[in-house]
């Protein structure tokens, strides 16, 4: 059950409230070049954010060798218009809306340490502090390097912390729309997997769609069967809520064994095939 907090500070921001934090970022600066004077004014479309993300990417030359893809790909995600991406995400009304969901999925399990993983600014890290009471430590850890911004911008919440690498173990991690930006989505499940603890819940949602060039095409078919994934990967599922993306709910049963990563990856190959295989699955066995 989410906690009243919630209804004494806001959850979703205008875009000058966040801008406002933000622009003690130096790199704030160069994000200028893809804002308009309206747009620095107002805020962006998430049509217009995904032209933004792409245009960075076009601009840093994607790598012809696949050896230099992930520090092509570390490197992107440096880039200052993830800033931008910061801003929209809190004060998007749809966005949070997403965020909370997945809060309420690992409610049940009252987790008194919780990771954000891959949090961008920590809008989940936020929103747990606002709702979850029983939440003693929340850690955000992501790829970028804003650690600083972002441990400013959350600093009136005394008991969020911003890492370099997780602190495990977790009562619970949420990883939203993240999945569809790893090289192997299967090995980040298996991580997160190793960061909870036995009965620990986990929530997630990914978008594995050409909506912008950084969600990697190499995974799209996952899309079919991540849910069957990631219960072959030592989860039990939960539950799921549905707002503009579809959040699922998971607790952690068992650690990875080999076995069961032969069964994850049996299924990302059966994913290949074109076949209605998220269909029979969904009605032999359900979610």
């Amino acid at each position: 059950m989410l906690s009243s907090t919630s209804e004494t500070k806001p959850l979703v921001f205008s875009w000058q409230e966040i801008i406002s934090c933000l622009s003690n970022n130096s790199s704030w600066r160069e994000t200028h070049q893809y804002l308009s004077s309206t747009e620095q004014e107002n805020g962006v479309t998430i049509q217009r954010l995904w032209e933004i993300l792409d245009q960075a990417w076009d601009e840093m030359q994607t790598p012809r060798s696949q050896a230099d893809f992930p520090k092509f790909l570390h490197d992107y995600y440096q880039h200052p218009v993830w800033l931008i991406n910061a801003a929209f995400s809190e004060s998007d009304e749809g966005t949070i809306s997403d965020r909370l969901a997945a809060v309420r999925l690992i409610a049940h399990t009252q987790p008194k340490k919780i990771l954000d993983f891959g949090g961008g600014i920590g809008t989940v890290a936020r929103l747990c502090s606002m709702n979850l009471p029983y939440a003693e430590k929340i850690d955000v850890v992501d790829i970028t390097d804003f650690r600083q911004t972002i441990q400013s911008y959350l600093a009136e919440f005394p008991n969020i912390r911003v890492l370099e690498r997780p602190d495990p173990a977790y009562d619970a991690i949420i990883s939203t729309e993240v999945l569809e930006h790893v090289l192997d989505p299967i090995e980040t499940v298996v991580e997160m997997n190793a960061l909870l603890r036995i009965g620990g819940s986990f929530a997630a949602s990914w978008s594995f769609a050409p909506c912008i060039k950084c969600h990697l095409p190499q995974n799209f078919h996952l899309n079919r069967l991540m849910p069957w994934i990631i219960r072959s990967l030592g989860f039990g599922f939960y539950g799921f809520e549905r707002r503009g993306s579809r959040v699922y709910g998971y607790v952690k049963q068992a650690d990875v064994t080999p076995k069961m990563m032969r069964q994850a990856r049996w299924l990302e190959q059966v994913s290949r095939l074109p076949l209605p295989i998220d269909r029979l699955l969904l009605l032999i066995f359900g979610l």
